[in-house]
């Protein structure tokens, strides 16, 4: 099902399959790349749009369980609460995260969208987590600029890790910022240049999941944790 949200500025489309950001204007300006299925090989992928990485960004080699950037986008959530310019969805996690919820709100305030995601962990075990955001800005990679420099393109599709809490930067002419709200501390920038977009990405511990050097998040039983951010479109 898919759910409009909109204000004076800016309008939001969304979608309850996968919790999909299925398209970000401001102004009529699109912001984020319209999700879209781009065939990769032989294998058509989705691209666009914005998703949630929940319970894991990127690759699992921890549990070995997960798929990539996790099951949240792959799942129907339902949606708790609606308004003109807010959602709230749910999910129950599966298997090894059964019993665990995931409650998600995506909310419009003048040219900002503010995201975030909750989770509870409502069983007597541990769980492993290091979530995200994966946004897909619109970009045709001719000037996009990150922190008043230019991105090196060839490093892209490999991606590329920055430790900090909040972004600028700047791409098809829009000034935008991500400002960490909870527990964002490392942006991942990725792109595989089979559209116009490049992901600039806030997360906690960006490849946790994947890199067992860095730190990942445990849940304690009966505890919950918080990720949030804004981003916000300069006008």
């Amino acid at each position: 099902m898919k759910i409009n949200l909109k204000n004076s500025l800016a309008i939001l489309e969304v979608n309850t399959n996968g919790a999909y950001i299925d398209n970000f204007e401001v102004k009529d300006v699109p912001i984020f790349f319209p999700r879209v299925m781009v065939k990769i090989g032989d294998i058509l992928k989705v691209r666009g749009g914005m998703h949630v990485c929940a319970p894991n960004f990127g690759i699992d080699d921890r549990l070995n369980t997960l798929p990539s950037h996790g099951f949240g986008r792959d799942l129907l959530w339902e949606v708790v609460e609606q308004k003109e310019d807010f959602i709230k969805l749910t999910l129950d996690g599966i298997g090894v995260y059964e019993n665990v919820k995931f409650i998600l709100s995506y909310q419009l305030k003048g040219p900002s969208l503010f995201l975030k995601l909750n989770i509870e962990n409502n069983s007597d075990e541990e769980k492993l987590i290091a979530p995200g955001f994966h946004p897909y800005f619109y970009a045709d990679h001719n000037a996009v600029m990150i922190d008043g420099e230019s991105i090196k393109k060839d490093e892209l599709p490999n991606s590329i890790y920055n430790d900090r809490k909040d972004q600028a930067f700047m791409a098809n002419g829009n000034n935008i910022e991500i400002r960490g709200i909870e527990n964002i501390n490392q942006y991942v920038y990725w792109s595989d240049y089979k559209g116009d977009y490049i992901c600039i990405e806030p997360t906690y511990s960006g490849n946790a999941f994947e890199d067992l050097t860095k730190d990942i998040y445990k849940l304690n039983p009966e505890d919950d944790f918080s990720i949030a951010c804004e981003i916000k479109v300069k006008i």
